[in-house]
């Protein structure tokens, strides 16, 4: 009997590390879940299968890499990944098996992927376990726990980068501003200061004016408000998992882009279910701020003539600047 309880501790052991474990889900599929905070990464479906229906189709990754006819490799500009919150590389992986089936098929623009990450464990222990985790066999993944960067041999314009530490303060210093974000952190629970005004606000300066669209898993009214005061445009993304929605945040740049037209806006509709949320402004904000932050969410362009749910009255009435303007007047 001790031999058995002896036998059975090695393998609880083998399968964790640090604060994750491996969590095999009743469908059978494997994922990692953080023991402390009880969260689970891709807890109802398969990671991959997320990744590709959240992140890489809503962000229509495969087109945006792909040339156009009146376009050559040598002269097309590089599309820059943000990969917010590597966890398992489920999302970084998809990204660059998506890459590779293009590039097989037709000409391709460069594609940089950049991942934050403060804790690598969870990508250390799905990787002692790649028959739990087929995706990570491949040398990806390696290059990153081995150097914290990769570059493809059949594709010279395919790379990635891992920047460590707290993405508050790193992502500052990397070393190239993002067209695509996957935000895909720990919920607020966990990981709430990645998630506040502040955080937004840092985010939509960084993007500094670029045509960026942002995607992630939550549908938090709270999170939204928070996207849409630090300046971003704010969407209702496609279910995940056990969710009916997830959340798109675009720049005000990027609503002057068509392929961002497609996307389903919030409209003043939505306003009504803010207006009644127990969340309706940041835990962290003080009360004589409230006021403030409200007028930039009831004055924020998106909801300008908002019965229609596409972006293309956004162009003349969204300029760059505006957004800026909102998200600084409710600054403390």
């Amino acid at each position: 009997m001790r031999e058995i309880r002896e036998q059975e501790s090695k393998r609880r052991k083998r399968r964790t590390l640090g604060n994750y474990e491996v969590h095999v889900a009743w469908e059978g599929f494997a994922s990692i879940r953080q023991i402390s905070s009880g969260e689970i990464m891709h807890s109802r479906t398969p990671p991959m299968e997320e990744a590709r229906k959240l992140y890489i189709e809503q962000s229509n990754l495969a087109e945006r890499v792909r040339l156009s006819a009146s376009e050559n490799s040598r002269d097309s500009t590089v599309l820059v990944l943000w990969d917010v919150g590597l966890g398992a590389a489920a999302n970084a992986m998809a990204a660059i098996l998506c890459y590779e089936v293009e590039a097989r098929n037709d000409s391709v623009r460069p594609l940089r992927i950049i991942s934050f990450e403060n804790d690598l464990d969870s990508l250390r222990l799905a990787f002692r376990h790649s028959r739990d985790f087929p995706y990570l066999r491949h040398s990806g993944p390696a290059g990153i726990l081995k150097e914290g960067f990769w570059q493809s041999r059949q594709h010279a314009g395919l790379s990635w980068l891992l920047l460590p530490g707290d993405f508050l303060e790193t992502m500052s210093t990397a070393p190239a501003a993002p067209d695509i974000i996957f935000y895909d952190m720990f919920s607020t629970k966990t990981s709430g200061d990645q998630w506040t005004l502040d955080a937004f606000r840092k985010l939509f300066e960084v993007c500094a004016g670029r045509a960026t669209e942002l995607f992630t898993y939550t549908c938090s009214t709270a999170n939204r408000a928070a996207l849409l005061a630090a300046g971003f445009y704010v969407a209702r993304g496609r279910n995940a998992g056990e969710k009916l929605e997830t959340t798109i945040a675009l720049t005000p740049a990027a609503c002057g882009v068509p392929s961002s037209c497609r996307h389903d806006l919030l409209t003043r509709d939505w306003l009504k279910k803010w207006n009644r949320s127990r969340a309706k402004f940041p835990e962290e904000m003080p009360t004589d701020q409230h006021a403030a932050f409200e007028q930039v969410i009831r004055g924020h362009a998106q909801f300008r003539n908002s019965k229609r749910r596409d972006c293309t009255w956004m162009e003349a009435e969204a300029p760059v600047s505006e957004g800026r303007a909102s998200a600084a007047s409710a600054r403390p």
